[in-house]
């Protein structure tokens, strides 16, 4: 007879496997919510004079799979910058800031998406995943 500890582990399993598919709704999720804090916290709040956007950081979002689930990253790098988490903090930005254009100012697109995160809809990703694969599950 299965206890509640082997059904736990079970269920952990499923969920674990239905969130690291390639395609899966989770992993879209994520990206697409990083993409629009870039749009939303970094590219709409000024345009730059010093130089032109590529918009690279938008595309630049990569999921991994972890032991315990997935993980979000920006790997945006130019001539060995991490363009990210300079964006993010403010920190190591390469143009003064004479006329108050926003260079230097952290611009924390990823401490954004991860509070938009809360809001349910990564839960529903997860929910969607899961039962793709044949679980049902109920709200």
């Amino acid at each position: 007879m299965a206890t509640y500890k082997d059904l736990a582990i079970l269920v952990q399993k499923g969920a674990l496997k239905a969130i690291q598919q390639s395609n899966s709704s989770t992993k879209q999720t994520l990206i697409k919510t990083g993409q629009d804090h870039v749009e939303k916290d970094v590219y709409d709040v000024y345009d730059p004079l010093v130089y032109e956007r590529t918009h690279e950081l938008k595309s630049s979002f990569v999921t991994e799979d972890e032991v315990n689930g997935i993980s979000l990253d920006n790997i945006r790098e130019d001539d060995g910058r991490d363009v990210a988490t300079i964006v993010e903090t403010g920190q190591g930005y390469q143009f003064p800031d004479e006329h108050g254009y926003g260079y230097g100012k952290p611009r924390p697109f990823m401490a954004n998406t991860a509070e938009a995160l809360k809001d349910g809809r990564l839960v529903e990703a997860v929910s969607k995943d899961v039962n793709r694969l044949g679980y049902k599950t109920i709200k």
